[in-house]
């Protein structure tokens, strides 16, 4: 809207800017209480979209840690990890195993150009990336040719054309699906192929007896197995990375059982189940703080929003003590917080399943502890937890995650419900205003807004329009008073 040009108090002398802005500041009043009472909607909106986000930390967290591998950590440990290395799987059990001697390791299948002289191709020429296959003595039809590995099972055609050099080879040697790792050497022209697998399953065999002539390489070659004695029982492995009883441990070097076993043994790592035990419930009391802090924060109902003219007026620090109390206690009394807190603090004591063991939460030493102020807060009994975990780690397995009567399936179930009714009252990021009641409430105070805006502008310009007509009007007079001074002067 184009503003009009305005020229007040020319013949008055009233300053007319002055009196209609003090004319529209009051005016604005009814403007500036819906913004007021928009921006506290925007601030409550935000205020329940916290609790939501630490809902869904939370909700995740549950999730997590309902993974069984979180309650059946091991850690595992060798006596000489330089002859053999361990690691432990969630699922092994709690064991000890002697290796009494490793007679050999296993190893891949191998073979490398046997010359002591560099190689040269049928004219003599020194072997390169770039000589084709073609020019290695008895090489016809390179197209032909195919490899053979364990990881293949079968001959593989390397898909090559007629044309084809030595680099090309190593490209399609090199592939995945052959199974072999080929390098070739510049400064002599000799190949070395190795297979990518070990055991004596592992075979390299190519199809071409002339390539395999010209590069003097050994066709047909094999890996071995590993052979190695556990618990006096002698085994044999087609990898030097060996798993028994969900214990895996690699063979590092070979050695004799006069040099004495290596012990392996496996245990519950409490350390790693405690902690994940503890990240969860610093979650859930972050929640609960956050959820508790929001239902009984400080309301300040004098302390209303800011309007820009006061805005104006104050400065930095001014508006933002004044904005941390009109932020204030938006959610004090919030019935869904309530609702959440209760049902939250409920699923830990009602948590009740049958094991061998404990079956409550506070005999593991998790409990809300003595302090009913501290909003459901829970404590860690962090000695009792440990013990738990290493005497009866089947029980706080079935404790947080029995599906009658866990814990976490109900945190889990909970913290998605109090999501669920907070979204529809403050939505989500993303979701448009109508799909939220808040939102709504925004979406009416903007039409309402818009609206008495547009009337304050058709107000104020009403306000010019008097103003300018009784400056018209003092004109007129002032201009008939001068001629009727100028009248009765000449006449005398």
């Amino acid at each position: 809207m184009t503003t009009p040009i305005r020229f007040g108090g020319m013949a008055s002398g009233i300053d007319t800017d002055s009196i209609i802005k003090q004319l529209m500041t009051v005016e604005r009043i009814p403007v500036d209480k819906l913004g007021q009472k928009k921006q506290l909607t925007t601030w409550k909106i935000d205020a329940y979209r916290e609790v939501n986000l630490s809902l869904f930390n939370l909700r995740n967290t549950a999730v997590d840690l309902s993974l069984s591998s979180n309650f059946y950590a091991r850690t595992a440990t060798s006596s000489d990890a330089g002859r053999v290395a361990v690691t432990a799987k969630p699922a092994s059990g709690t064991s000890s195993l002697q290796i009494t001697s490793v007679d050999s390791l296993a190893k891949v299948a191998s073979t490398y150009s046997n010359s002591a002289t560099n190689l040269v191709d049928k004219n003599g020429a020194a072997i390169t990336k770039a000589t084709k296959l073609t020019d290695l003595t008895g090489v016809t039809d390179p197209t032909a040719m195919t490899v053979k590995s364990s990881v293949s099972g079968s001959a593989v055609s390397l898909g090559l054309s007629i044309d084809a050099t030595v680099e090309d080879f190593l490209t399609a040697v090199n592939a995945k699906t052959t199974g072999v790792s080929a390098f070739f050497d510049d400064a002599t022209g000799k190949l070395s192929l190795t297979s990518r697998q070990t055991g004596a399953d592992a075979t390299i065999s190519f199809n071409d007896a002339n390539f395999v002539s010209a590069f003097k390489i050994t066709n047909d070659v094999t890996g071995t197995d590993a052979q190695f004695t556990v618990n006096g029982l002698a085994l044999s492995r087609p990898s030097n990375s060996v798993t028994i009883d969900n214990v895996t441990f690699t063979l590092n070097k070979a050695f004799t059982a006069a040099e004495g076993p290596v012990t392996i043994s496996t245990k519950t790592d409490t350390q790693a189940v405690f902690d994940k035990i503890k990240s969860f419930v610093t979650q859930y009391n972050e929640t609960m703080d956050l959820m508790n802090s929001k239902y009984s924060e400080e309301q300040y109902r004098d302390f209303q929003p800011l309007t820009d003219a006061q805005r104006d007026e104050m400065s930095e620090d001014e508006i933002k003590k004044w904005e941390e109390r009109a932020m204030s206690g938006l959610l004090r009394g919030d019935f869904m917080l309530r609702s959440g807190t209760d049902q939250l603090r409920t699923a830990w004591s009602s948590t009740d399943v049958t094991t061998s063991g404990p079956n409550q939460l506070y005999q593991i030493g998790l409990s809300t502890g003595k302090d009913f102020r501290a909003g459901g807060r829970i404590e860690i009994d962090e000695t009792k937890l440990k013990t738990a975990i290493e005497d009866d780690p089947e029980a706080v397995y079935k404790l947080f995650t029995d599906a009658t009567n866990g814990l976490l399936p109900k945190i889990r179930d909970i913290a998605g419900d109090v999501r669920t009714n907070i979204t529809s009252v403050a939505g989500s990021s993303g979701r448009t205003l109508n799909a939220y009641s808040l939102g709504r409430e925004l979406s009416s105070l903007d039409t309402r807004i818009d609206r008495m805006n547009r009337q304050l502008i058709d107000k104020e310009n009403a306000y010019y329009r008097r103003f300018a007509a009784m400056e018209k009007a003092m004109n007129q007079a002032n201009a008939q008073a001068g001629y009727l001074q100028q009248f009765m002067a000449g006449g005398m």
